[in-house]
């Protein structure tokens, strides 16, 4: 349990208002129940927070944000249904995913119609044809970063810059789209528009190696997530691109032989194989590294201190996560 303050309980409960309205009452119910499924199974709903948080920095006014949390969050659900499908997931936020309850067919045209509803919201406000056209450049480079995605895994040396990039567009665009897109909406804001590019960036890729590490160190009924799953997906995470960056070609054929196997050993034998090159550790080391970053970015930042503790308290929160 997070013993969160005051205010940041309050930008809390007004994303959680705001949120009520992203479900669908349509029909036919067969197209949207398996939609339904996954949103009421809340995640972390990290995206929505940081606009939730930025638009606090500008003082925008919450029913000006709405829509644009909404279309967010729907884009970032969309992809995760997608993402299942590719990767025959039967899990997701402690439950069966869509694609493994229903069928792949069904996972695809949920995550296709929840696309179309990001849309929906972007149209019900006045948005900037900026604003629009960001979001869809944002929407294209999130399936970039998935096929890039797709193919690193039929890869089996990768370098941790061809990893930086992949994540960069699969994760990181739509978390810096969401701290950078309330400041379009702010003449203030416009102003810090290299600042939040610079937070979003870092924090994308934190995000990302946190999930990464968490996949193979966290706790399965905290990540509701198969421990290894990666591993077992011969997905080129951050573990494994550090490790082969921190090993000798010896030790380098010998991850890559244990990586790409279908033994019934193999994740013992990865996780022994990242211990020996103190792969946890050099995670652990780049969190901090992209955290002190964070850190400086928000101190250049002209806002209130009470508005830069709640973004504060946010990144704590991030930080101590097991899910």
């Amino acid at each position: 349990m997070h013993n969160h303050s005051h205010s940041f309980k309050k930008i809390m409960s007004v994303l959680t208002a705001i949120l009520n309205d992203i479900l669908i009452q349509k029909e036919p119910t067969s197209l949207y129940d398996p939609v339904n499924y996954l949103l009421k199974k809340k995640g972390k709903n990290t995206r929505a927070l940081l606009a939730l948080i930025a638009s606090n920095f500008w003082s925008v006014d919450v029913n000006q944000i709405r829509n644009l949390i909404l279309a967010i969050e729907s884009l970032h659900n969309f992809s995760l249904i997608h993402d299942d499908v590719m990767d025959n997931a039967l899990i997701r936020r402690g439950a069966p995913t869509i694609n493994s309850k229903w069928s792949n067919n069904q996972a695809i045209l949920s995550g296709d119609v929840l696309l179309i509803h990001a849309y929906r919201h972007l149209l019900k406000s006045n948005f900037s044809q900026e604003i629009l056209n960001y979001f869809t450049q944002t929407a294209i480079e999130i399936c970039e970063g998935q096929q890039l995605d797709l193919d690193l895994q039929k890869t089996k040396i990768i370098s941790l810059d061809q990893y930086y990039k992949m994540i960069y567009l699969k994760t990181g665009v739509l978390i810096r789209f969401a701290l950078t897109a309330p400041c379009f909406l702010s003449k203030k804001g416009s102003q810090y528009l290299d600042e939040m590019n610079k937070l979003g960036d870092s924090l994308g890729i934190l995000f990302q190696i946190q999930d990464d590490y968490l996949d193979l160190y966290g706790q399965e009924s905290k990540t509701g997530k198969l421990l290894g799953g990666d591993v077992f997906e011969n997905k080129k995470t951050f573990l494994y691109a550090i490790a082969l960056d921190l090993s000798t070609k010896t030790q380098q054929q010998d991850l890559i032989k244990s990586y790409h196997s279908q033994g019934k050993n193999k994740l013992e034998e990865v996780y022994s194989v990242f211990n020996v090159l103190g792969v946890k550790r050099a995670a652990e080391l780049k969190i901090e590294e992209l955290s002190s970053i964070i850190l400086e970015t928000i101190k250049k930042l002209d806002i209130h201190i009470d508005k830069k503790n709640i973004f504060l308290e946010f990144i704590s929160t991030i930080l101590n996560r097991k899910k």
